[in-house]
C-alpha cells in the first residue's frame, strides 16, 4: 500500500481504511484546520487518487469539489484549502476505466475536476450528501461498482495486473528482461499493454513502486542508515541514491528523514 506522505505530515486528523482489492488501494481522509491554504507536496507516484473536497458555509451546509489526481511523473503540489475536509480514494495503478471521459495516458501528471463530467456527475452529487467516513466509503464503492460494470473490462487488463503484481512482489527491483521471462511476453508487448492500461511504461511503474517501498521504510524508520537503504534498494552508490530520491521528491533522503523524525509518522495515522 503506497501513500502520498505529506497528506499525513502537513494536514490534520489523517485516517485510513485499507482495502487492497478490486482496483482500490485504500480510503483516507484528512482536514486542514488552519487559517491558511497549504500547498502539499506530491511525490512521483504510479497510483491515481480521487480527492473529494468538502467546504462548509456558515450555516453548516457542505459544498463538494472533486479532484482526480493522475499518476505523478515529477514532484508537484496540491492545494489543501483552509477549513476544508477531505475524503479520498487511492486507486491501484491503471484502475480508472469507470470514468469514461478520462483517458489513462492523457491523465498522467494532470489534476482534473470531475464534478461536471457526465459519467460521474451523479456519483459526485451522491458523495456530496454523505457526512462521515463510512457512508462516503460505502457510497463510493456502490458508484465504483456501477461504473465498472458499465465500462466492462478489456482482455489486456488481466495481463497488466499480473505483471504489475510481479513488479510489486519484487518491490520494483526487476528488469524488463526479467519481466519478459516471467510473463512470456516481449518487452515491446509489455510496454504496449502498460501504455494502454497505465499510460506509462513498465519501467516507470518499477521506479514508482521501488520509490514507494523506500518511502515506507523511511516513514517507519525501518532502516538503520541511509547507506544501508541505498544498498538494499540496489542503487549504484550513495550519490546515485541521493540523485534519484531528489528527482522523485525534490528533497534529499536526509532532508526527508529529518522531516519525518520531527513528527511521529505512524502515530499520525488512524486506522478506522
Amino acid at each position: 500500500m503506497s501513500i502520498q506522505p505529506y497528506f499525513v505530515l502537513d494536514a490534520d486528523n489523517f485516517c485510513q481504511r485499507v482495502l487492497l482489492q478490486n482496483g482500490i488501494s485504500h480510503f483516507y481522509s484528512f482536514r486542514n484546520s488552519s487559517s491558511a491554504d497549504i500547498r502539499v507536496r506530491l511525490f512521483v507516484d504510479g497510483c491515481n487518487n480521487i480527492i473529494f473536497e468538502y467546504s462548509f458555509s456558515k450555516s453548516g451546509k457542505s459544498e463538494l469539489r472533486t479532484h482526480f489526481v493522475g499518476s505523478t511523473v515529477e514532484p508537484r503540489t496540491f492545494c489543501v484549502r483552509k477549513n476544508c475536509e477531505y475524503f479520498c480514494v487511492r486507486l491501484q495503478p491503471g484502475a480508472i476505466s469507470f470514468i469514461k471521459e478520462i483517458d489513462v495516458k492523457g491523465s498522467v501528471g494532470k489534476i482534473i475536476i470531475l464534478d461536471e463530467l457526465d459519467s460521474v456527475r451523479e456519483y459526485c452529487r451522491m458523495m456530496g450528501e454523505q457526512k462521515d467516513f463510512d457512508t462516503r466509503m460505502k457510497t463510493f464503492l456502490f458508484c465504483y461498482a456501477e461504473g465498472k460494470k458499465s465500462a466492462g473490462e478489456k482482455s489486456s487488463t488481466e495481463l497488466f495486473r499480473q505483471i504489475s503484481d510481479i513488479i510489486v512482489q519484487r518491490r520494483g527491483m526487476v528488469k524488463i528482461s526479467e519481466l519478459e521471462k516471467l510473463s512470456g511476453y516481449s518487452s515491446r508487448y509489455i510496454n504496449h499493454i502498460f501504455d494502454s492500461e497505465f499510460g506509462l511504461s513498465a519501467k516507470q511503474l518499477c521506479t514508482s513502486v521501488k520509490f514507494q517501498f523506500l518511502l515506507d521504510d523511511l516513514n517507519k524508520n525501518n532502516s538503520p542508515s541511509l547507506t544501508e537503504l541505498s544498498s538494499e534498494y540496489e542503487f549504484y552508490d550513495q550519490s546515485h541514491f541521493i540523485h534519484e530520491f531528489k528527482k522523485c521528491t525534490g528533497k534529499t533522503p536526509s532532508e526527508y528523514a529529518d522531516e519525518v523524525s520531527k513528527k511521529d509518522y505512524a502515530a499520525s495515522i488512524s486506522n478506522v
